[in-house]
């Protein structure tokens, strides 16, 4: 769902920690979980479809994620879920996303999703389009703050990334779609405000910025954000600790991302 401008404040609300820092080059054969673009072992293309663009007042209606990971930073696995965001959705919202009352009907509460979104990324580092100022927002609102219920979790945010790649980057103005074609990144094929489909433009996205001749540099200046998330569940704990990411996703119908 595309952003209205607003304030890109740095601060989320309740409580929720947030850390922001800067790392140095790595060398690529080196890897580590938390270097934002050289040394990524695993990460998580996400995006959100929700109810409306105030996180105080709307809910999630869709969340869909893409793992990627190895040298070549290639998709692995992905999913998708409807959500319920236990009230109508508008009816320019279910024009604009297609997604309907019907379909988020028997779907999975936004705390069950976000749920779900914890245990498939494990311990990846997330990677979203304006993450920090609208997906975070309305993530955190379902994430219990008490001890041993929430982890802390990186994400790199497609803004930081850009800012620093152009000089004529605005944060009030560039769509995902204006990111993806800078980068020629596009796929027609694939539907936007759909999460799915924008989860999968974020993929290309990444894969782009990774063959950018200015990536060595981009590594020295990107920040890595850090948030709170609910704690992974105990089938997801068990695959974390084998490496097994196939473990059952509950109600999260599974698709493979070609």
């Amino acid at each position: 769902m595309e952003r209205s401008p607003a304030n890109a404040g740095r601060k989320l609300k309740n409580n929720t920690r947030v850390r922001t820092y800067l790392v140095k080059p790595l060398n690529p054969a080196h890897h580590s979980h938390f270097h934002p673009l050289l040394g990524v072992t695993e990460l998580v293309a996400f995006d959100l479809e929700t109810t409306g663009l105030r996180p105080k007042l709307e809910e999630i209606t869709q969340v869909a994620a893409i793992r990627m990971g190895g040298m070549r930073m290639e998709a692995e696995d992905s999913f998708t879920s409807y959500v319920n965001p236990g009230k109508p959705i508008p009816k320019r919202i279910q024009k604009l996303t297609r997604v309907r009352d019907q379909h988020v009907a028997n779907a999975p509460s936004p705390a069950e999703a976000v749920q779900m979104l914890s245990d498939f990324a494990g311990q990846a580092t997330f990677f979203g389009h304006d993450v920090y100022r609208f997906d975070f927002k309305f993530i955190e609102k379902h994430v219990n703050k008490e001890p041993g219920q929430s982890r802390t979790v990186r994400f790199i945010d497609t803004m930081d990334i850009f800012e620093m790649l152009w000089p004529d980057f605005s944060r009030l103005r560039n769509s995902l779609d204006d990111i993806a074609e800078r980068l020629t990144a596009g796929l027609s094929s694939i539907r936007r405000h759909d999460a799915l489909g924008d989860a999968i433009l974020l993929a290309n996205v990444f894969q782009r910025i990774q063959n950018h001749p200015e990536l060595e540099r981009l590594c020295s200046l990107v920040p890595v954000h850090e948030t709170l998330m609910p704690t992974l569940s105990p089938i997801a704990k068990r695959g974390a600790l084998l490496n097994d990411h196939s473990f059952p996703m509950g109600t999260i119908p599974r698709k493979a991302y070609v």
